[in-house]
Parts: C-alpha cells; sequence; structure tokens
C-alpha cells in the first residue's frame, strides 16, 4: 500500500506549513470528510452532474466512512475531519468574510441573490453553516421571495449554491 507522508512543518506568517515528504513513508495525519448532506442531495438528474456513477446508500457510505477513520486511529494515525476544521475556522468572523467575499459573488449568483444568500448564511452556526457550503443550499431552503432572474429558473429542489461531493 503507497500512502503519501504529511505534516505540520515550520512556522509561517500565516501558521504552521503543511506538506507531503514521501509517497511510500509513515502516514501520520489525514484529512477526511465525513459523507453527509451533498450524498443525500445526489437524485438520478444530478448524480452525472457531480460526478458519481450511481446513487449512493448515505448511512452505508457513513458506516463505511467512520470504520476507515477509526482504523486509521487505531494505526496511530491523527485523524482530522474537514468539517471540524471548517467550523472551528468559521467561528471566526474575519475568516467567515473572507470565505463570503470569494464564493458569494454576483458572477456566481447573480447580483440580487448574493445579499439575500450571505444574509441566510451569516444567520446559520458555523456547524449547520459547512453543512450548507458543501452539502449545498435549495431555493426552497432559502426561503427568499424577492426578485432574481437566477431564481426564476429554478425549482424549490435546486440548487442556489451546488453540493461540493
Amino acid at each position: 500500500m503507497t500512502v503519501a507522508t504529511s505534516h505540520l512543518g515550520p512556522a509561517t506568517p500565516t501558521g504552521p506549513r503543511c506538506h507531503v515528504d514521501s509517497e511510500v513513508g509513515v502516514l501520520r495525519r489525514v484529512m477526511l470528510h465525513r459523507p453527509d448532506l451533498e450524498l443525500r442531495r445526489l437524485t438520478p438528474s444530478n448524480v452525472d452532474e457531480l460526478l458519481f456513477d450511481e446513487i449512493l446508500w448515505v448511512q452505508r457510505a457513513r458506516q463505511e466512512h467512520d470504520a476507515f477513520a477509526d482504523t486509521l486511529r487505531d494505526a496511530g494515525i491523527d485523524v482530522l475531519l474537514f468539517g471540524d476544521l471548517l467550523a472551528e475556522t468559521l467561528k471566526d468572523p474575519d475568516a467567515r468574510s473572507w470565505l463570503f467575499d470569494r464564493t458569494l459573488t454576483a458572477r456566481s449568483l447573480g447580483p440580487t441573490l448574493v445579499g439575500p444568500v450571505r444574509e441566510f448564511l451569516e444567520d446559520l452556526d458555523p456547524t449547520m453553516l459547512v453543512r450548507h457550503l458543501v452539502g449545498g443550499l435549495t431555493r426552497a431552503e432559502l426561503g427568499y421571495g424577492g426578485r432574481s432572474l437566477r431564481l426564476a429558473t429554478l425549482t424549490d429542489d435546486d440548487f442556489v449554491l451546488p453540493p461540493l461531493p
């Protein structure tokens, strides 16, 4: 089995430097993403667009993920969960603002939706915010009734923010 070895290197002005030393060395730390809302969003009509071969059984995927993470931990590997790290980061108002400024743009949402989507997401606690940033946000979940060309083309189950499986 080939694995990549990574660790936090010397600190830089922006924090510790993360890098990969070897493709065959000892794995010390790994970041995983636990399947959640983004897999629940898979449908026969979007499975190809979201680059999946088939619709997954989410409960089973979570069980397999948890078993894999436990196996890594049992082998002494530090398992970091992406969602937990991102939620912790998004507790910082500056980090949240930085992320929103780069992901919620007129180009991606249309000029009239940037404000309402940002307001919706700003009201979420960090865990729910991560859930929707990764799992997507539907028109129905947004609950915005204002005028928007983009919204006019979407059904309630269509994505304002697409999932990132």
